[in-house]
């Protein structure tokens, strides 16, 4: 069968559309550009730079999860799932990896434990200060953060997290993460991070403002 010969437009037109991306992926290459399709921040392209020096609240960083590094803090969600988790894990990473809501790198690309994707979140609280969890969101330092009610189910699956009521002091080698996205996967589902899992700074590049708020009809709050 003889394929249809492509028109010199169509050929220009594919060349067009097709250039400026293959360039713009070429250059984030050289600057350490990193693309972010989730819900947690704005879409787009975001430079990566080393870790911060001294940590603050206000750094946006990308870190590994914290698959094994889990907390003696109280869980709540699908008894079945919190009962099968293993020995030191963290109960919301597990479900959220068994479940397949996660992005996964190529092998040995970021080190992260089960190759998962690095998170890219916004340092809220730091050791020695108190975040609180309500109906009404996250507070941290005394702050109610925006878009930050816990999601309890999506999809009509039940999702672990951390209680409401919960009340802490980060402890030590430790902070809080949070991103302002419709249905961003932060501490208040998985507890406090271990700095040591930080990889580097992060800074918007190019980004599509409010792109985070898309997630919205298959979530279910308290």
């Amino acid at each position: 069968m003889r394929l249809p010969k492509l028109s010199t437009l169509a050929i220009i037109t594919a060349a067009t559309l097709t250039l400026p991306v293959a360039a713009l992926f070429a250059v984030g290459r050289i600057e350490h550009w990193s693309l972010n399709v989730t819900t947690c921040m704005p879409i787009g392209f975001y430079q990566r730079s080393p870790k911060p020096a001294h940590l603050k609240d206000g750094d946006r960083v990308y870190l590994c999860p914290p698959v094994h590094e889990g907390l003696h803090v109280p869980f709540v969600g699908p008894t079945a799932m919190l009962a099968n988790t293993p020995p030191g894990d963290n109960p919301a990473m597990h479900e959220a990896i068994t479940g397949l809501w996660l992005d996964f790198a190529p092998r040995g690309k970021w080190h992260c434990a089960d190759d998962l994707m690095p998170f890219a979140k916004d340092v809220v609280a730091t050791a020695g200060q108190t975040v609180k969890i309500t109906k009404e969101g996250v507070i941290a330092n005394g702050k109610l953060l925006p878009n930050s009610r816990i999601v309890t189910k999506v999809e009509g699956i039940p999702v672990i997290h951390l209680p409401i009521g919960t009340r802490l002091t980060v402890p030590n080698g430790y902070f809080w993460d949070y991103a302002p996205g419709t249905f961003a996967f932060t501490s208040a589902y998985y507890g406090p991070v271990p700095v040591k899992n930080i990889l580097g700074s992060l800074r918007p590049t190019l980004v599509i403002p409010g792109s985070q708020y898309w997630y919205t009809d298959q979530i279910q709050t308290k």
